[in-house]
């Protein structure tokens, strides 16, 4: 019979619970936290550096200028100069406007010219490279406007033969009422005025005929001014130019009943502004 000692393990016995285990006792100090401190280069970029292009903490109210896509306001100055445009445009429609209605209301007509008559005193060609003209001439102008007169300031006319100016003079300024029809009178002389021969040979030639007729080119020029009451236009360049003005200039050696006249009707004018 064998016998058992104190220090052996004793068999639980049947149909009793096994006893409680005992308390786990506490950790070490040293082991409170399971994983280990991160090294320092494992911090994000922005708690590291704080004073980089990404900011700790995003900025509730950012610069619209900064932020891509954002919309962007204009600066005052802008605003202003977008203003001024804007007012600047709306005053020329306005302008535009007003000038049309006046345009529609008054309906200004351009003046109508023509060489009425012509004086020749004398005509000499001394030599082949001169001429000398005593000459008359009276314009007919008509204004054909209902509302308008039109102011007549700076005035000249010419004569010229195949584009080469022979003679030319200054002219009184005038006004000239709503349909009304004036005649102006010009004299213009020269003594000795240089030309090409072609002009003398050409004078020659058609003097020479048997109405003895030569065909110059008469120009008139003026500043011109509508206007009705208050209300006038800007000055105006008047251009008028009366092309193929015959006048009778007959040839040294013989006479002529038209010598030193016009020939024809009143000859008609070209006006432009």
């Amino acid at each position: 019979m064998s016998t058992s000692t104190n220090n052996e393990p004793k068999d639980p016995v049947m149909g009793y619970p096994a006893p409680p285990a005992a308390a786990a006792a506490p950790p070490p100090p040293a082991t409170a936290y399971p994983y280990p401190a991160p090294p320092p280069h494992a911090m994000p970029y922005y708690y590291a550096h704080p004073n980089q292009h990404y900011p700790a903490y995003p900025n509730p109210n950012p610069n619209p200028n900064s932020v891509p896509g954002a919309y962007s306001y204009p600066s005052r100055n802008a605003l202003f100069l977008r203003r001024l445009v804007m007012i600047s445009i709306a005053f020329l429609l306005a302008m535009g406007a007003a000038t049309f209605i006046i345009w529609l209301v008054l309906r200004p007509r351009l003046p109508v010219f023509s060489v009425s008559s012509a004086s020749v005193s004398s005509f000499n060609i001394p030599t082949s490279t001169s001429v000398s003209l005593d000459l008359s001439l009276t314009f007919t102008v008509q204004n054909p406007n209902r509302k308008l007169g039109v102011t007549y300031s700076d005035v000249s006319t010419d004569i010229s033969y195949r584009g080469e100016t022979l003679a030319d003079s200054n002219l009184s300024p005038f006004y000239q009422p709503k349909q009304n029809s004036t005649q102006i009178s010009a004299h213009l002389v020269v003594v000795g005025q240089y030309v090409s021969d072609d002009v003398t040979k050409g004078i020659q030639s058609e003097r020479g005929k048997d109405n003895g007729g030569v065909h110059f080119q008469v120009r008139f020029f003026s500043w011109a001014v509508f206007n009705s009451g208050g209300w006038r236009t800007r000055r105006h360049v008047l251009r008028v130019y009366c092309d193929d003005v015959v006048i009778g200039i007959s040839n040294s050696n013989s006479t002529s009943a038209n010598s030193g006249k016009l020939l024809g009707a009143p000859k008609q004018c070209s006006v432009s502004v």
